[in-house]
């Protein structure tokens, strides 16, 4: 149900409509699915019900909210957000044409602003992941003491390959306090796009990193991924032992909610023309 919903809210957005009656849901739902119409009925409404759940979490950032006859779509500033994250799982053409590179900072970037404002107060936080971006050294070496210096933590005996790129990182974390003494909450998080992002979060090894830089305890671990996680989720246990947490669509739009993103106006210029391609490719389908 969560790819049909993505499908029905790319749809609405790229044909410019405000509203989809339950009538013309089920003329949609009848092309794509071979059911009766008692099972379309029923898929019609589990659809609308999925939606209405991503309201009760996203709240203003979701860009549509359930109306009498069907579900209406509002066209708001604060939905960028979400329609970014949409707009890199349903975008068809991204895939066939291996352009993921070119969102990978911006979901980065996205990704630590939720992160600051999950650990609030004087919350710090900055890009880790390759290619390199900022002040990170691109020798990986030198990057683990580049960061264990912002962190001022010190640097562990642990042996750092001089051919790694991230160690399986792409965003830090952490939030200290003013009396500057080691102790404090580190998140080390793997943003990923990758359609098979379920094994994602192993990339990030704790007792490596504790060797790499001298934490005391281990890192807090996060997945960071643009897709809604179904409820329930039969891997949500599995997941859960993997990672310390995991952000997907709708956590991340719950963290963001009042936040300006850092850069805000990439992802606009960005989600704005990945929807005229997904438009084109409309139309000529």
């Amino acid at each position: 149900m969560t790819q049909l919903a993505d499908w029905l809210e790319a749809r609405m957005i790229v044909e410019g409509l405000s509203r989809m009656p339950r009538s013309r849901l089920r003329r949609y739902l009848r092309g794509v699915m071979a059911i009766d119409k008692e099972e379309l009925d029923l898929q019609a409404e589990l659809l609308f019900q999925e939606m209405a759940r991503r309201r009760r979490i996203a709240g203003e950032m979701y860009p549509f909210v359930e109306e009498r006859t069907g579900m209406g779509r509002k066209d708001t500033e604060a939905a960028l957000p979400y329609v970014f994250l949409l707009c890199l799982v349903t975008s068809e053409s991204l895939r066939s044409e291996t352009r993921q590179a070119e969102v990978d900072q911006m979901l980065d970037n996205l990704a630590e602003d939720a992160l600051r404002r999950y650990l609030a107060g004087e919350s710090r936080g900055l890009r880790f992941g390759w290619p390199p971006s900022g002040d990170r050294p691109g020798d990986f070496r030198d990057a683990v003491e580049w960061l264990a210096e912002l962190l001022g933590l010190r640097v562990g005996k642990g042996r750092r390959r001089p051919k790694s790129k991230d160690g399986g990182v792409d965003v830090v974390v952490w939030r200290p306090f003013k009396d500057g003494r080691e102790g404090f909450i580190t998140i080390l998080a793997q943003c990923t796009v990758a359609l098979d992002w379920e094994g994602k979060g192993r990339d990030i090894i704790e007792d490596i990193w504790r060797g790499w830089i001298d934490f005391g305890k281990d890192p807090v671990t996060c997945l960071v991924v643009p897709f809604v996680i179904p409820h329930p989720f039969e891997k949500w246990d599995e997941l859960r032992r993997t990672v310390t947490f995991v952000l997907d669509r709708l956590r991340l739009c719950e963290l963001l909610d009042g936040v300006t993103l850092s850069n805000e106006s990439e992802v606009s210029e960005w989600t704005a023309a990945e929807l005229g391609r997904m438009g084109a490719r409309a139309r000529e389908a």
